[in-house]
C-alpha cells in the first residue's frame, strides 16, 4: 500500500498542474482552434517534450536514480552527469536555432509552406528550454531518490502560468504562448533548483562513461518509442494534405489521454522506480503492487473517458475557434487513445521495474516492437482514417508492448483477484453513468456525471476491495 500513497502523493501534485494545463489549452483552443498556426505551436514544442520524455519520464531518472541512490560520490558523480549532458545539450540547441529546418522535416514533412515558415520561427524560440527541462529533471531525479515526490511533481504548474499569462497579452499572436514555453521552463528549473545546493559542483568526467552504460540502453528505448511521435505527426500532416488541422486533433485529445496517464501511470511507474531501487530482494512484491495500483486508476478512467469524453470535451473546448466538428473528431481520437491506457500503464510500470534492477535491455526489446507495431498501424490504418488511426495505431502498439514485457517476467502470478473486482467496479461504473449523463442535454451536466462516477466506482471498490482497505486502515493507524 506504500506504493498507492506515494503515488497519490505524486498524482495529487501532477493533478494540480494538469488542471492549469487544462485552462491553458481551453485558452488555447479558443484562441487557435484547430487553425495552421495551433498545428505550427503544437510541432515547434514537440522536440522539447521529446527531451523531456527522455529526461524527465525515462531514460535520464531511469538511470540516474539507481546509481545515484548507490553512488558513494554522489558530488562527483551528479558533476560528471551535469557536466558532460550539459556540453551535448549545447550543441543541440546551437544546431535546432541554426538549422530549424530539422524540426520541420522530422514532424511535419507534409505540412503546407506557410506553417512550416512559421514552424521555423517558433523553434528558435522554444530550442533553448531544452536544457532547462534537462537541469529540472535531473534535480527532479535527486527528490525522488530522496523519497520527496509531491513538491517536484508540483514544479510544471509554472510553465502552465506562464504560457497562460502570455497568451493573455494582446497582439502577439501565436508567439505568446511560444515564449511563454521558454520561461515556463527557466522557472521551472529555478523553482526545482535547491537540491543542486547541497552538492559540491565542479566540472568532471569521471563518472560518465558509468552512467552512459546504464543511460544508452534506456535512452535508445526512448528514441526508439519516439519514432512513434515522428511517424504519426507526419501521417496526419499527409492526410489534412497542408490545411491543418491533424496536428491539432492529435494533441488536443492527448491532453486527456496524457491526464490519466500521467496523473497515475507516470506516478506508479514513478514510485516503482524508487521503490525497488532501494528494496530489489522484494522485486515480484512491489511490481505487483504497482500493476494493481496502475489497473486501479486507469481502467475507471478509460471506461469514464469513453462514456464522457464527447460531452467533457464540449465543455471544456468547445469555445470560439474550436466547433462542434472539432469536438466531435476529437472524441472519436480520444476513444481510440483510451484503449490501450491500461496497457500503457503497466508497460511503463514493468520498464520501469525493470531499470530499477539495472536490466535495460528487455525494455529496450520492448520499446522496438512498440514502435515498428506502430510503424505498420500508422501505414495501414493512419493513412486512411486520419487522426483517429494513428490514435488506434498507438494503443494496439502499447498493448503489444506490454504483452512481450509481461512475458518475459519469471514471475507470473503477477495479477491478483482484485484486479478482477477493479474491471468489475469500472464496468458497473460506465453503465451507470452512461445513463446518469443521459438525464440532461446541459453542457454543465458532464461535471455531476463525472463526479456521481468517481463516487459509484469507489463504492464498488470499497465493497469487492473490503480487504485492501481494512489493511490500509490498519496500516495508517
Amino acid at each position: 500500500m506504500s506504493v498507492i500513497i506515494s503515488s497519490l502523493a505524486f498524482a495529487v501534485a501532477t493533478f494540480l498542474s494538469r488542471v492549469l494545463g487544462l485552462v491553458r489549452d481551453m485558452l488555447m483552443a479558443s484562441k487557435f482552434g484547430t487553425s495552421w498556426q495551433a498545428d505550427a505551436y503544437f510541432v515547434a514544442i514537440l522536440f522539447p517534450f521529446f527531451l523531456r520524455r527522455v529526461f524527465g519520464e525515462g531514460a535520464m531518472t531511469s538511470a540516474f536514480v539507481p546509481l545515484y541512490a548507490e553512488a558513494e560520490e554522489k558530488d562527483e558523480f551528479l558533476s560528471s552527469v551535469l557536466t558532460s549532458f550539459t556540453l551535448v545539450l549545447l550543441v543541440i540547441v546551437g544546431l535546432v536555432m541554426i538549422f530549424p529546418d530539422i524540426v520541420v522535416y522530422l514532424f511535419s514533412s507534409g505540412a503546407a509552406e506557410q506553417t512550416k515558415e512559421l514552424i521555423r520561427l517558433l523553434t528558435r524560440i522554444t530550442a533553448p528550454s531544452i536544457l532547462f527541462i534537462f537541469w529540472w529533471a535531473i534535480t527532479y531525479s535527486i527528490e525522488n531518490t530522496r523519497g520527496k515526490f509531491f513538491y517536484p511533481a508540483l514544479t510544471p504548474i509554472i510553465p502552465n502560468i506562464v504560457i497562460i499569462l502570455f497568451m493573455l497579452i494582446p497582439g502577439i499572436g501565436i508567439f505568446g504562448p511560444t515564449w511563454g514555453f521558454l520561461i515556463g521552463e527557466v522557472a521551472a528549473f529555478f523553482a526545482l533548483a535547491y537540491p543542486l545546493r547541497r552538492h559540491r559542483l565542479k566540472i568532471s568526467f569521471k563518472y560518465t562513461n558509468t552512467f552512459l552504460k546504464l543511460f544508452w540502453p534506456s535512452f535508445l528505448a526512448m528514441s526508439i518509442s519516439q519514432i512513434n511521435s515522428i511517424v504519426d505527426t507526419n501521417v496526419v500532416s499527409y492526410y489534412s494534405k497542408g490545411y491543418g488541422g491533424g496536428v491539432s486533433y492529435l494533441q488536443y485529445a492527448s491532453r486527456f489521454y496524457m491526464l490519466p496517464y500521467g496523473l497515475f501511470g507516470v506516478a506508479v511507474a514513478t514510485v516503482i522506480l524508487s521503490t525497488i531501487s532501494n528494496d530489489r530482494a522484494n522485486y515480484s512484491k512491489h511490481l505487483r503492487s504497482g500493476l494493481t495500483s496502475t489497473l486501479f486508476f486507469t481502467v475507471p478512467a478509460t471506461v469514464g473517458l469513453i462514456v464522457l469524453g464527447e460531452p467533457i470535451l464540449r465543455l471544456f473546448y468547445e469555445y470560439g475557434q474550436f466547433t462542434a466538428k472539432d469536438t466531435r473528431i476529437t472524441a472519436q481520437v480520444l476513444n481510440a487513445y483510451v484503449i490501450g491506457l491500461p496497457f500503457y500503464g503497466m508497460y511503463s510500470t514493468i520498464a520501469r521495474a525493470r531499470h530499477a534492477m539495472k536490466d535495460m535491455k528487455t525494455p529496450l526489446k520492448a520499446t522496438t516492437i512498440v514502435a515498428i507495431s506502430n510503424v505498420i498501424m500508422d501505414l495501414l490504418v493512419g493513412l486512411k482514417y486520419g487522426p483517429v488511426g494513428v490514435a488506434l495505431a498507438t494503443s494496439v502498439a502499447g498493448i503489444i508492448g506490454f504483452l512481450y514485457l509481461l512475458s518475459k517476467e519469471q514471475d507470473k502470478r503477477l495479477f491478483e483477484r482484485d484486479d478482477l473486482y477493479i474491471l468489475l467496479s469500472a464496468v458497473l461504473m460506465g453503465i451507470l453513468t452512461y445513463y446518469f449523463i443521459n438525464f440532461s442535454n446541459r453542457r454543465i451536466w458532464v461535471i455531476p456525471a463525472t463526479i456521481f462516477g468517481a463516487l459509484v466506482y469507489l463504492l464498488l471498490s470499497a465493497v469487492f476491495l473490503r480487504g485492501r482497505v481494512k489493511e490500509f486502515l490498519k496500516r495508517r493507524r
